[in-house]
């Protein structure tokens, strides 16, 4: 009787252990990155103090560490937003190539006030899906973007500091 309780026990113990550390191994991952853009819009005005416009931008996220999932990947991103007197609002859509060559998706938000030079604009990201093994990928960032003059007319060039968190399947 002692010895099939204490394998009972041994096996609820080992089972709790092993679950453990599946669970622990799926745990969620923090990056910081940097991310530099290069990007294009165009306006609608939409009277004297109101615009909308259309966006797209193509990027280079760097990894803080030099190294992570994030590390060495290009994003490409397109949407819109609507600015006012004071303040604007946007949204979009953007991908990320991974240095596999897999995809990984994000919806963006972002807002922030008018202003010359800008101000800082602070924004989130939500993962909505990838392609391979990234396809049940969640989690999201939270990023601050930073306007830098325009190398050129037309164009715009920004950088964002962001804290990716992501869980892989």
């Amino acid at each position: 009787m002692k010895t099939r309780l204490f394998v009972i026990l041994s096996l609820i113990t080992l089972t709790v252990f092993a679950l453990g550390n599946i669970a622990r191994g799926q745990s969620e991952v923090t990056e910081s990155v940097t991310t530099s853009y290069y990007g294009t819009s165009k306006s609608l005005p939409l009277g004297p103090d109101r615009i909308y416009a259309t966006w797209e931008s193509f990027g280079v996220v760097l990894s803080d560490t030099g190294q992570g999932l994030f590390h060495n990947v290009t994003i490409r991103c397109i949407g819109a937003y609507l600015g006012g007197k004071e303040s604007w609002d946007g949204e979009g859509y953007c991908t990320y190539t991974m240095r596999d060559g897999e995809k990984v998706f994000i919806s963006v938000k972002h807002g922030g006030k008018v202003g010359m030079p800008p101000p800082p604009a602070k924004g989130t990201n939500k993962f909505i899906g990838g392609t391979g093994k990234y396809s049940g990928i969640q989690g999201g960032a939270e990023f601050v973007q930073i306007m830098l003059r325009p190398p050129f007319e037309g164009a715009s060039h920004s950088y964002n500091k962001a804290k990716i968190t992501y869980k892989l399947p």
